[in-house]
């Protein structure tokens, strides 16, 4: 008998050691083994219950089981302690990691990465899904708010920040403005416009809105760095000329999404945006272009190139005459297909969308003015005008604290992790970042923008896509 009861005794001793393991590994695992470096911002309203936290926590993959948080909270008394506010929390977290966090009080700023290539639009649903603003707040400001006259061009734009909101991770605080934000970004790019660049710009007979314009084209038409000066070289030889762009990408910004193949029909869309139908720069910049576009243009490839066309991969081929421009379509593209925009031409072959021969237009004699001399000169008095910050934090509201519901201590339950639909990435978010591998290197005069780099990446961040397939010039 008392053997029996050794045995049993061990017995309970065994399931009480690995049920106290079991419990104090909810504690303590975090809610996924993925190296997951990003992190989302949540929103702990003022009056939100422990069941409240509990759910949204759930709801946004950062733990396993409500009923888990909630029996740790009721285990270690801090139930009453959590307190309301925004909150910046990782991926990947443990549910003590998730109660010292919720306790010590939210956060005064949110890091926020705006990619290059990103248009307003585009930045607008990143600050929402961050819940620091509405988008419908940003994009109203943005139509109106131009914190430097360089940014309005000779002719009329929805937009007039687009291309000056300079791509960084920043520290917008909690309560900032959408005249805050638009600020904040807007300094930055003016911290790129140095004298020395503002004065070299001066020098190529630009002025500083088509520096930018002709910049947020390179970015969006490049999805490797080696490329961007050729490809800046020979949009500007195309200028000078008086031949059409024909960027695939300002085709996009019309339609507004990154469309992977552009048809015949697209090619034809009636707007000033599209330079396949008006020649020289759009009204203005199609996306905010990074430094190593902007640098790209500064110090483009004096370049022989008239034409080029992306692989499958986006690498660019570049072609002097209409022959090799041929001849490298056919090879990247020779057995596929590209859809027209009549339905009675059916397919036709991507060869059929080379576009015009411009060999002989490239013989006429270049005017290298790029821009209105008014434009030019109007800038002149900015030229000696040294960058200047003129941005200041919003006032960050006092700590408040929030009382949970007390809730029955529960028996642990697994639940299985899901995702919120809040983590995913917008569709509108999607196919704008290109991907940057081979830098371009930029001269000595050219100061580098003061960045705020944090230590992990945002959940708003996305990857790099691919963009168009086909890119470039003359499809």
């Amino acid at each position: 008998m008392r053997k029996a009861l050794k045995y049993v005794s061990v017995g309970i001793l065994s399931l009480a050691i690995l049920g106290g393991g079991a419990l104090g590994a909810t504690y303590f695992v975090p809610n996924t083994f993925s190296n997951d470096g990003g992190s989302q911002v949540l929103v702990i309203g003022k009056n939100a219950t422990g069941t409240e936290i509990a759910d949204m926590l759930y709801e946004h993959g950062l733990i396993r089981s409500t009923q888990v948080f909630k029996l740790w909270l009721a285990l270690s008394g801090t139930g009453s302690k959590l307190q309301s506010g925004h909150y910046q929390i990782p991926n990947k977290v443990s549910v003590h990691e998730l109660i010292n966090l919720l306790q010590e009080g939210h956060v005064e700023s949110i890091k926020l990465t705006i990619p290059e290539g990103y248009t307003v639009g585009d930045i607008a649903i990143a600050l929402e899904k961050a819940q620091i603003m509405k988008a419908s707040e940003f994009l109203a400001e943005a139509k109106t708010f131009t914190p430097y006259p360089y940014m309005k061009g000779t002719k009329p734009t929805t937009y007039p920040v687009e291309g000056f909101l300079f791509p960084s991770t920043y520290e917008i605080p909690v309560g900032a403005t959408a005249k805050d934000v638009i600020m904040m970004m807007a300094d930055e790019m003016n911290r790129y416009l140095t004298p020395a660049v503002k004065k070299q710009i001066q020098a190529q007979h630009m002025s500083i809105h088509d520096f930018v314009t002709l910049a947020s084209i390179v970015e969006r038409e490049s999805l490797f760095d080696a490329d961007r000066p050729t490809i800046a070289g020979v949009f500007k030889k195309r200028l000078a000329h008086g031949i059409p762009l024909q960027s695939d990408a300002t085709i996009s910004y019309v339609l507004g999404y990154a469309k992977e193949n552009v048809s015949i029909g697209d090619t034809q869309l009636q707007s000033p945006y599209n330079t396949y139908v008006s020649k020289g720069l759009p009204p203005g910049p199609i996306a905010n272009p990074g430094k190593k576009s902007l640098d790209a243009v500064l110090y483009s490839e004096n370049t022989e190139y008239l034409y080029f066309v992306a692989d499958k991969e986006g690498h660019n081929h570049f072609s002097k005459t209409y022959a090799e421009h041929l001849a490298a379509i056919e090879k990247i593209y020779g057995g596929d297909q590209a859809t027209t925009s009549s339905s009675d031409q059916g397919q036709a072959p991507v060869l059929a969308q080379a576009g015009p021969n411009y060999d002989v237009a490239a013989t006429s004699e270049p005017d290298y003015n790029y821009s209105p001399v008014e434009a030019v000169e109007a800038d002149a008095q900015y030229v000696d005008v040294e960058p200047t910050n003129t941005y200041k934090p919003s006032t960050v509201p006092s700590t408040t604290q929030v009382t949970p519901t007390p809730a029955a201590v529960p028996t642990p339950e697994q639940q299985p992790a899901t995702t919120s639909t809040d983590s995913q990435i917008p569709p509108s978010m999607q196919q704008v970042v290109p991907q940057q591998s081979v830098p371009v290197q930029s001269a000595p005069a050219v100061e580098e923008p003061r960045i705020v780099r944090p230590s992990t990446t945002p959940s708003t961040q996305t990857l790099p896509s691919t963009g168009n397939t086909q890119g470039g010039v003359d499809r």
